[in-house]
């Protein structure tokens, strides 16, 4: 499932991923997506509170109303996915 343009979670028998999209730089598949794994995880919630938290952490922090907009901003995307 992808979440957003740069993320996705995948799961398999035994965990949650996380992965971020990144653009190969140089080489023949230069310009081509290939996915980075960011984490594993017990479970889809875990995954999506790691997001979260990444997302928060880009906000720079730089004042307490930017990181509460931030952060409801993003249990309103986790709600709408109905897990």
């Amino acid at each position: 499932m992808e979440i957003g343009k740069n993320y996705k979670i995948e799961s398999d028998a035994l965990n949650v991923t996380v992965s971020r999209r990144q653009k190969i730089k140089s080489g023949k598949k230069s310009g081509e997506d290939r996915w980075i794994e960011e984490g594993y995880f017990s479970n889809v919630k875990n995954a999506l509170d790691f997001l979260v938290d990444l997302e928060v952490a880009k906000t720079g922090l730089r004042d307490f109303v930017a990181v509460t907009r931030k952060q409801k901003e993003l249990y309103k995307r986790i709600q709408s996915l109905n897990i």
